[in-house]
């Protein structure tokens, strides 16, 4: 439900739409937060995408230093931008609320083993941002549908930008690019085991 101004709201109540945190940002943050001036900063946008529930749209390393600081409660504000709002916003934050719901990561305190250096986060987060926007704007559900198929048993979650490359998730969060009609284990992402 959409609101006006600033509201506060408990962290166990916001969603959340980002699989990990940036080391490096983390740590820049943590230099200049300070739990007492909270209510100086400015609020962090949300959104309901449909369930009822507020999900974070941006500002997940503020809130992930907050609760590591303490707080319990956060200023919010309704996020209506069009990036955000619109047809296709809606359809790639379903996609990476649907990516959280697969991990099980509820809310921003579920992110604490999910924190990776700069180098990983781009190709980790940044990257498959990249390659779920191409799938998720040039094709249809039944063409993805379709793809899925390709390799059955995970998970359908971007392409490159001429669609000639796939790629997939297990359930461990190991990621495969299906090219060519092979399907391989892409190079230093797998989950967990990806750090220098």
């Amino acid at each position: 439900m959409e609101f006006t101004g600033t509201i506060w709201l408990p962290f166990p109540q916001l969603g959340i739409s980002q699989l990990y945190l940036d080391e490096a940002k983390l740590e820049a943050v943590k230099g200049w937060f300070r739990p007492s001036r909270i209510g100086e900063l400015a609020p962090l946008p949300v959104h309901d995408f449909g369930s009822g529930r507020y999900t974070l749209t941006d500002g997940h390393t503020r809130a992930f230093a907050a609760v590591q600081a303490g707080l319990t409660h956060i200023p919010v504000r309704y996020d209506a931008d069009e990036l955000v709002a619109g047809e296709t916003g809606r359809r790639l934050y379903a996609a990476d609320i649907a990516w959280c719901d697969r991990f099980r990561l509820k809310h921003v305190g579920d992110l604490s083993g999910r924190i990776l250096p700069h180098s990983q986060y781009q190709k980790r987060w940044i990257g498959r941002c990249d390659r779920s926007y191409q799938l998720l704007t040039q094709t249809s559900e039944d063409e993805r549908s379709m793809m899925q198929r390709k390799a059955p048993g995970l998970y359908l979650y971007g392409a490159n930008a001429d669609l000639t490359v796939l790629y997939f998730e297990n359930a461990a969060g190991d990621l495969f690019a299906y090219e060519n009609g092979a399907l391989a284990l892409e190079q230093g992402v797998r989950a967990g085991r990806d750090r220098p």
